[in-house]
């Protein structure tokens, strides 16, 4: 069993979404969450009433960086609300720092980013962080918020060793996509051998990064199967361990217990 900890299923249309997810348990991927954040505030709830069509799918609710300038103080105090009373959501996230695209500006990103770490803090779940081009602003804003047991996972990781080791020294998990599956992705493979197994989530980030055989495709939650087997071969180890252990994680890191 596999679980996708981290994907976009709200831009799709209904009998697209049936497929992928009917698609994803054909190929042993029992759970799914649903990121959503990314699209605007309007995405969030269309991705918390997928959770209740879906009983194998849970999602997550927040504010991405691109969309941090269009918060408005009534969406994050809905989102607060839906956060802390539905069960169903199981992170806050994915929010963060992205220096790369600048959509919004780095003062207001820091300011939406703080607002979050807080909201996950206080409601006791935990932090879905994007982190792109931004050093290492995203661990330092973690220190600085006083949330001494917040839990964490960088999704998509994409950075270098450096910042690998600081969120694992935070005592966050480290989220893997496709991307490791590139030819030319053999440093942040080298990143994947070193992390510690139980530290380590599998995710498509789908529609994006559709991993090697399917590059350059649209992605879906059923190929987090191709992502795994890449860390079982750089890491040495079967791939039904690699699978197990990372379902253990995802199922402990979003409390998914029964």
């Amino acid at each position: 069993m596999l679980i996708d900890t981290h994907c976009h299923l709200s831009g799709l249309s209904e009998s697209e979404i049936s497929e992928q997810i009917a698609n994803a348990k054909e190929n042993g991927v029992e759970r799914i969450i649903a990121i959503g954040s990314g699209y605007g505030f309007k995405d969030n709830t269309l991705t918390l009433n997928l959770t209740k069509k879906y009983p194998q799918v849970f999602c997550t609710l927040g504010m991405h960086p691109h969309e941090a300038a269009k918060m408005t103080e009534e969406d994050y105090l809905k989102l607060s609300r839906l956060i802390v009373g539905e069960k169903k959501v199981v992170a806050v996230g994915e929010t963060g720092l992205d220096y790369h695209y600048m959509h919004s500006p780095k003062d207001i990103q820091q300011a939406v980013f703080n607002c979050f770490i807080a909201l996950a803090g206080s409601a006791k779940k935990p932090l879905v962080i994007h982190d792109r081009d931004c050093g290492d602003e995203c661990v330092q804003m973690i220190k600085k918020s006083g949330q001494d047991n917040l839990k964490g996972v960088v999704h998509c990781f994409s950075g270098n060793k450096g910042l690998a080791k600081k969120y694992l020294d935070l005592g966050f998990m480290i989220s893997f996509t496709g991307i490791i599956t590139f030819p030319k992705a053999d440093d942040l493979r080298e990143i994947v051998k070193t992390t510690p197994l139980d530290r380590i989530m599998v995710e498509t980030d789908s529609p994006f990064l559709a991993p090697v055989p399917y590059r350059g495709k649209t992605n879906q939650p059923a190929y987090v199967k191709y992502v795994a087997e890449c860390v079982a071969q750089v890491k040495g180890l079967d791939f039904e361990e690699v699978a197990k252990v990372t379902t253990e994680n995802a199922v402990k890191f979003f409390d998914l217990s029964p």
